[in-house]
């Protein structure tokens, strides 16, 4: 494989060019012969953020010099370039590039032909101790709720407690999120809550005695109001996540056999049955339902919480792992002709109100991949199928 070749086929690639069947094989063949290479990556990636968006990279001279100066400072340094997590690597920093932050002229791009899907949105319903169900939205209303216990309003996409007394009958309120939806809400502990789409949290409508205590289905990111007197408690099954004041994320749908805490800031202790498990920041926790065992390491904890912000963040993710959690955010269905291919990696970063198909069209020009999208369902196989 000729050097200056696949610099030009780097180097048109971060043009948004389309390329052709042998410079698309040459790329291919790139990919297979590397390994990973984070610098590579980095340097790219640094290129990409650079300021010098694609709009004004009219001359492909300018590019190449600049992909060139990146892979030959590396040739230098190693003698060859390995595949900086490029089933990630040109997915992550060529592939999405101009879908994740830098500005792309698309009418100057060939659009891609995939049926459009939309997005999730802010919406949820209350369900109230006697089984009425309140609809929730983005529509503001002061007073959404009230009794002698407690004070709910409805602000934007967030439900807010105020307590109004103590009394030691407390009730439970349930906010439910449906598949391709999100709602957050301000607990009477000032403790802020994040749902993600097909989870629910049942609470008190104000927290008594020495503990706070919440039921998660699905996922939920917490920022804990500190209070050395009475710990927060997460419970998730048979699994509990214990913290006095700190932030961290909980993904535990249903149908998923592991249940993943990551800690972001302060300390949690993970305990199920006799065992248990301090985290730090930075640190996830997997508990395996079925075995019921606990393993933990270290995470870039951006990956499993950046959702809660308004973004995807894949690095070096499964194939599988990427269409589940879209699947939920824009209420899917996916299959997958060939097995194989839940195994293919890619990476980046989605805003979460962007269309699908652009990404889907990104992943398909870089992979042996294609999406045939029918309403709300998603076949997944092979362009050579």
């Amino acid at each position: 494989m000729k050097e200056d070749e696949i610099d030009r086929v780097l180097a048109e690639f971060m043009m948004g060019e389309e390329l052709s069947g042998n410079d698309y094989s040459l790329l291919e063949e790139w990919r297979r012969r590397a390994g990973r290479n984070e610098w590579f990556e980095g340097e790219l990636t640094e290129l990409r953020n650079s300021g010098r968006n694609l709009k004004v990279r009219k001359d492909k001279r300018v590019v190449f010099a600049e992909v060139e100066k990146i892979v030959e400072k590396q040739r230098k340094k190693q003698g060859f370039i390995r595949w900086s997590s490029v089933a990630a690597g040109i997915i992550i920093v060529l592939g999405f590039v101009g879908y994740w932050g830098i500005e792309w002229d698309r009418s100057e791009e060939k659009q891609a032909v995939l049926a459009r899907v939309n997005h999730g949105e802010p919406k949820a319903e209350l369900i109230l101790p006697q089984g009425e169900v309140v609809q929730l939205d983005t529509s503001s209303r002061e007073i959404l709720f009230s009794n002698n216990q407690v004070k709910v309003r409805s602000i934007g996409n967030a439900l807010v407690y105020d307590s109004v007394s103590s009394s030691a009958i407390v009730e439970f309120h349930t906010v439910r999120v449906p598949t391709g939806a999100e709602f957050s809400l301000r607990l009477s502990d000032n403790t802020q809550v994040y749902l993600n789409s097909g989870s629910s949290l049942r609470y008190p409508v104000r927290f008594t005695g020495d503990v706070r205590e919440v039921f998660l289905t699905g996922e939920g990111y917490f920022e804990v109001t500190k209070d050395v007197e009475r710990a927060f408690v997460v419970k998730v099954g048979e699994m509990d996540v214990r913290v006095l004041g700190t932030s961290f994320n909980v993904s535990a749908y249903p149908e998923d056999k592991v249940v993943e805490t990551t800690l972001v800031e302060g300390k949690v202790r993970v305990e199920y049955k006799d065992k248990e498990r301090i985290l730090n920041p930075g640190m996830q926790l997997k508990f395996d339902r079925v075995k019921g065992e606990m393993d933990v390491r270290v995470v870039d904890t951006e990956v499993y919480t950046s959702w809660k912000d308004g973004y995807y963040y894949f690095k070096r993710e499964s194939l599988e792992r990427i269409m589940v959690m879209l699947s939920r955010w824009y209420n899917l269905n996916v299959f997958f002709q060939n097995s194989d291919l839940k195994d293919m990696e890619f990476g980046g970063r989605l805003k979460r109100y962007e269309d699908i198909t652009y990404l889907l069209k990104k992943m398909e020009e870089t992979r042996d991949v294609k999406f045939e999208i029918n309403g709300n369902t998603i076949i997944i196989k092979r362009k050579t199928d």
